[in-house]
C-alpha cells in the first residue's frame, strides 16, 4: 500500500484547500522512503494524522463506542474557523495490490452544517471509477476491512500509543485482537467456529449434548455481541444527553440566577444583611451627630483654627515667659533683704539698679492693646491648645472614615434593596420550576445512563464467560470421535486447524520474538541489553530476559528504554505480519536522549516501511539529525501556524533547509 495524497479542505488550521504529495521519490543512489513533515507544536501535524484516520473509518476513528451526537459535535469543531460556507472536506488516495494487481482507491469525506443539523457524505473511488462491487451505504465497512482499524493502530500512531505501549496502558485486549489479525491468527479462528458449526448440526446423534450445548453457546454469543452493540449505543447515547441536558440546566440556572430566582431562594438572608446594613448606617450617622455637637466644627475652619492655635500660643509662651523672669527678680531681692547665703562682694545701690533694668529688659512687655475676649474666655491655654491638636488628629480622622463608611454601607443597602426587588419578580417562581424540571431531566438520564452502563459490564461479563465456553467446547468437540464420513471429516479437520492455530501461533510469536529482540538491541543503547522475550499467547504482553536468564522488570527500564522498547514492539509486528502498509508516525522522540534519538534517526526511520511519512518538531529532529536522515528522505514539508489569522500554511522545506525546486512547488497544490 502506498499513500499517495491528503487533500484537507477548510479542516482544523488548514484553511482552503491543502493537499500534499507523500509519495516517495526515487533517487539513483538508493531508496528514500522518509516524507518529512516538521512543524512546531500546535502547527497542524497531528491534524494530518486526524486526517488520514478520518477519512478511513469516520466515526469509527473516534473510537469504538463513541455515540453519534460526540461524533457530530467532533465535525462541527474541525471545520475551520474562517470558513464561509460552514463545510470541511479530507480526502485520502492510496494504491492497494489486491490478488497481485494494484488499484488505485481515493475515499473523501466531507460534511457541511444545515442550521441546527450537520450533513455527511462519503465517497469511494476504485481507478477513477465509483465503488459499484459494495452497496454506497456498505462503503464504510468495505473501508474498514480494506484496513482494519484494529491493525492501523499499529502502523500509523503517535507519541500518545507509544508511550502507552511503553508505559502498559494499551487496551491489552484491543491490542491483542490487532495482534491476531496483524499476524493472521484471527482467520484461523473463525475457520474453527464455522467447522464446529457444521459439526454440531452432523453429530447429533452421538454427541447432540454437546452439540447443542455449542449451538446454543454461539446463538447466546450472537444475541450477546448484538445486545453490547445496542446497549454500547446507548450509552453513547445517553452520555452525549446527559452532557446536553447538564448545558441546558446551567443555561437556565444563570437565566434564574439573572432574573433574581438565586436571591428569591436566599431571602431570608438578603432582608437580614439589609438589616444589619441599616442598623449599621443608624449607629454610625449617631456618632457623626456627636462629633457635631463637639470638636466636628472647629474641623470645618482649618486656617482660622490654625492661626488661633499660633496666637494663644504666643501669648502663653510670653506670660510664662514674664512669669519666670518675675520669679527670679523675688528671689533676688529676698537675698538682698535677708543676706543669706552672705555676700562675698560689696554692692551698691547702683548694682542693683542695673539688675533691676536688666529683669525688665528681658521680660515681654505687656500687650499695649486690651487683649481679646476670646484669649479671656479660653482660661487654661494649654488645655485648649490640647484640645485643638485633639480636632486634628482625632475628630477629623474619625469623620473622614465615618463618611467613607457610610458611604460604602449605603451602595451595599442600595444594591440589597435591588436584589430584593428582583426576587420579588414573578419570573422567578416560573423559572425555579423550569430550572427544577432541567435538573430533574439530568438527574434521570444520569441514573439511566448508570443502570446501562451496569447491563453493559454485566453483559460483557457474561461474553467472556460465554467465549471461555464456546472454546471449550470447541476443543472438546475436536476430540471427540464421529461416526459419520462428513463429521470424521469435519473432526480431522477441526483437529488439524487446532493444531495448526497452536504451530501458527508457536510460529508467529518465535518470529515475533526473534525480530523484537533483533529491533530492540539495534535501537537501544545497550545493545546487548536483553537476549529473549517471553510473550503471552493470549494478552501478547511481553516480558524481556538478560543474558542471564532472568525476567528484566519494565519499571527498571529507563523512560527512553520503554519508548523504544514500544517502537520496537511496533517494527516487529509490522516485520512479522508480512503486511506491506506504510507508517505514520507523530513526534516519536520527545522522551528520548540524544543517543537514542541517533539511532532511532540513523535505524529505525530509514528501515521501518517502504513508506515513513514523518511528523516532527524542529527539537526532536534537529539540524544534526537532519543531516543523518538526508540520504532517506524523499522531500520535505513545513507547516506554519499564523496566531495572527490562525491558520496554517504548507510549505517545501524543513525549518532552515533551502527553498524548493520547480517540482516540488508543483508538487504541493494550496488555495
Amino acid at each position: 500500500m502506498i499513500l499517495r495524497s491528503i487533500r484537507l479542505e477548510d479542516f482544523g488550521l488548514y484553511a482552503g484547500v491543502t493537499e500534499l504529495d507523500l509519495v516517495p521519490r526515487r533517487r539513483p543512489g538508493g531508496p528514500t522512503p522518509i516524507v518529512l513533515i516538521g512543524g512546531k507544536n500546535g502547527a497542524g501535524k497531528t491534524t494530518l494524522l486526524e486526517a488520514v484516520r478520518l477519512a478511513l473509518y469516520g466515526r469509527r476513528a473516534l473510537g469504538a463506542r463513541v455515540g453519534q451526537a460526540d461524533y457530530e459535535a467532533y465535525l462541527r469543531e474541525r471545520i475551520n474557523r474562517t470558513s464561509t460556507t460552514r463545510a470541511a472536506a479530507v480526502a485520502l488516495e492510496f494504491d492497494y495490490a489486491e490478488a497481485g494487481e494494484v488499484h488505485r482507491y481515493r475515499v473523501r469525506r466531507e460534511w457541511a452544517v444545515r442550521g441546527k443539523s450537520l450533513v455527511e457524505s462519503l465517497l469511494l473511488d476504485k481507478d477513477g471509477v465509483a465503488v459499484a462491487s459494495v452497496p454506497r451505504d456498505e462503503w464504510h465497512h468495505f473501508l474498514q476491512e480494506l484496513i482494519p482499524p484494529g491493525v492501523s493502530q499499529l502502523f500509523f500512531f503517535d507519541g500518545e500509543k507509544i508511550r502507552e505501549i511503553a508505559d502498559g496502558e494499551a487496551d491489552n485486549e484491543q491490542l491483542a485482537e490487532a495482534v491476531r489479525g496483524l499476524l493472521g491468527i484471527e482467520l484461523v479462528g473463525r475457520l474453527r467456529t464455522d467447522l464446529g458449526l457444521f459439526l454440531a448440526r452432523h453429530q447429533r446423534d452421538d454427541d447432540g449434548a454437546v452439540a447443542a450445548r455449542l449451538e446454543a453457546v454461539i446463538r447466546d454469543i450472537s444475541v450477546a455481541e448484538r445486545q453490547i452493540a445496542v446497549l454500547a449505543d446507548e450509552v453513547a447515547e445517553l452520555t452525549s444527553t446527559r452532557e446536553s441536558q447538564a448545558r441546558a440546566a446551567e443555561q437556565v440556572r444563570r437565566r434564574f440566577v439573572a432574573e433574581g430566582g438565586d436571591a428569591a431562594l436566599h431571602r431570608a438572608r438578603t432582608e437580614a444583611e439589609r438589616d444589619e446594613v441599616r442598623r449599621a448606617i443608624n449607629r454610625g450617622e449617631h456618632e457623626l451627630r456627636e462629633l457635631a455637637n463637639k470638636l466636628l466644627p472647629f474641623a470645618m475652619a482649618p486656617k482660622l483654627i490654625g492661626a488661633f492655635h499660633s496666637a494663644l500660643a504666643r501669648a502663653d509662651m510670653a506670660d510664662a515667659q514674664r512669669g519666670s523672669m518675675g520669679t527670679a527678680w523675688d528671689a533676688l531681692d529676698a537675698w538682698r533683704a535677708e543676706g543669706l547665703p552672705k555676700r562675698q562682694a560689696s554692692w551698691s545701690e547702683k548694682h542693683w539698679a542695673d539688675l533691676r533694668r536688666f529683669f525688665a529688659a528681658q521680660a515681654p512687655a505687656p500687650a499695649k492693646t486690651q487683649p481679646s475676649p476670646a484669649f479671656q474666655e479660653v482660661g487654661d491655654g494649654a488645655a485648649a491648645l490640647a484640645r485643638l491638636v485633639e480636632v486634628e488628629t482625632i475628630v477629623r480622622r474619625r469623620a473622614l472614615g465615618l463618611l467613607d463608611e457610610l458611604e460604602t454601607l449605603g451602595r451595599r443597602g442600595r444594591e440589597l434593596d435591588t436584589t430584593l426587588a428582583r426576587a420579588d419578580s414573578a419570573a422567578s417562581g416560573v423559572m425555579l420550576d423550569e430550572l427544577r424540571l432541567s435538573e430533574q431531566r439530568v438527574g434521570s438520564t444520569e441514573a439511566t445512563l448508570k443502570a446501562r452502563q451496569e447491563e453493559l459490564k454485566l453483559l460483557r461479563g457474561q461474553l467472556v464467560t460465554l467465549e471461555r465456553e464456546r472454546r471449550r467446547l470447541l476443543d472438546e468437540q475436536a476430540g471427540a470421535a464421529a461416526t459419520k464420513h462428513r463429521a470424521e471429516l469435519a473432526t480431522r479437520a477441526a483437529q488439524a486447524l487446532a493444531d495448526y492455530e497452536r504451530r501458527l501461533l508457536e510460529h508467529k510469536l518465535s518470529q515475533l520474538r526473534g525480530e523484537f529482540v533483533r529491533r530492540f538491541n539495534h535501537l537501544a543503547r545497550k545493545g546487548d541489553l536483553i537476549s529473549d522475550v517471553s510473550i503471552n499467547p493470549d494478552t501478547f504482553s511481553a516480558t524481556l530476559i538478560d543474558r542471564d536468564g532472568r525476567e528484566i522488570p519494565k519499571i527498571s527500564l529507563s523512560a527512553g528504554e520503554k519508548q523504544v522498547y514500544a517502537i520496537a514492539m511496533l517494527w516487529a509486528l509490522a516485520g512479522t505480519s508480512g503486511r506491506p502498509l506504510p507508517m505514520i508516525i507523530d513526534t516519536p522522540l520527545a522522551r528520548l536522549d540524544s543517543e537514542h534519538r541517533a539511532n532511532l534517526v540513523e535505524r529505525y526511520f530509514p528501515a521501518a516501511s517502504h513508506q515513513v511519512i514523518l511528523l516532527s518538531t524542529d527539537t526532536e529532529v534537529d539540524d544534526r539529525l537532519m543531516e543523518d536522515l538526508r540520504s532517506s528522505v524523499s522531500h520535505t514539508y513545513r507547516l506554519d501556524y499564523d496566531p495572527a489569522t490562525g491558520r496554517t500554511a504548507a510549505s517545501h522545506g524543513y525549518f532552515d533547509n533551502p527553498e524548493p525546486t520547480r517540482e516540488q512547488r508543483r508538487a504541493l497544490q494550496q488555495a
